[in-house]
């Protein structure tokens, strides 16, 4: 299912029609008012295709860090303006899965310029991790853009993700040296396909409707900010 346009209506469609799983492709931002999270329904397959945070990418970063805490997370996004707002979205994707749990809004300032910049955090009240996100508008008129992902701790996460070159690069540095991971050959259509095979027939439930409200979230408090 494509998610352009008002996505969250074809969701409710297929779900009148029993679909067993869904699988939403790179879906852009809604309004706020326009989706109700707490309104889906728990046993329904939502696999969410997001090529700028892919899964099995995410999981190389995650246990590259073997359970190393990040200290600091810093997000920079640079996109079209027609697609900014979708890649400030994944930037928070990728800032809450280095961190390892849910972020909260604290501060975010908009430039003249269309530049965002955000503060956020973990949320507790001991050790809360910080994150950083900016965001810059570049010149364009198709989507895509670029995510350059930073943790920093005793363990060194980069990440750079580019869409028009089709690059996702994560390097690991730790005491012993700098690790690069292998490219990823499989498409993010076909990882997104396979995965909602997987959902079907372990009957776990995916969690990539709740992250992606999650970060919808976050984005909206900086769009509003």
């Amino acid at each position: 299912m494509p998610g352009t346009g008002d996505w969250w209506q074809s969701m409710q469609a297929a779900l009148a029609g029993r679909a067993l799983a869904v699988v939403l492709a790179d879906p852009t931002m809604l309004p706020r008012e326009a989706v109700e999270p707490g309104r889906w329904p728990p046993g329904m397959q939502v696999i969410v295709e997001r090529p700028r945070l892919r899964p099995d990418v995410v999981s190389d970063a995650v246990r590259a860090r073997r359970g190393s805490p990040a200290r600091m997370v810093t997000v920079e996004c640079a996109a079209p303006s027609v697609g900014l707002d979708d890649a400030i979205l994944d930037g928070c994707g990728w800032a809450r899965s280095l961190i390892g749990g849910p972020l909260s809004f604290r501060a975010g300032i908009a430039t003249a310029q269309g530049s965002r910049i955000a503060l956020l955090d973990s949320g507790g009240d001991d050790g809360s991790i910080p994150a950083t996100l900016m965001a810059t508008p570049v010149g364009g008129f198709h989507g895509g853009g670029l995510l350059q992902v930073l943790a920093l701790g005793e363990v060194r996460t980069e990440v750079t993700v580019d869409q028009p070159a089709g690059l996702n690069r994560v390097e690991t540095v730790t005491e012993e040296g700098t690790l690069r991971h292998p490219e990823r050959y499989e498409s993010s259509a076909r990882l997104a396909l396979r995965r909602a095979m997987e959902a079907c027939s372990s009957g776990e439930p995916a969690a990539d409707l709740h992250e992606l409200f999650q970060d919808m979230a976050l984005t909206w408090a900086l769009l509003d900010a």
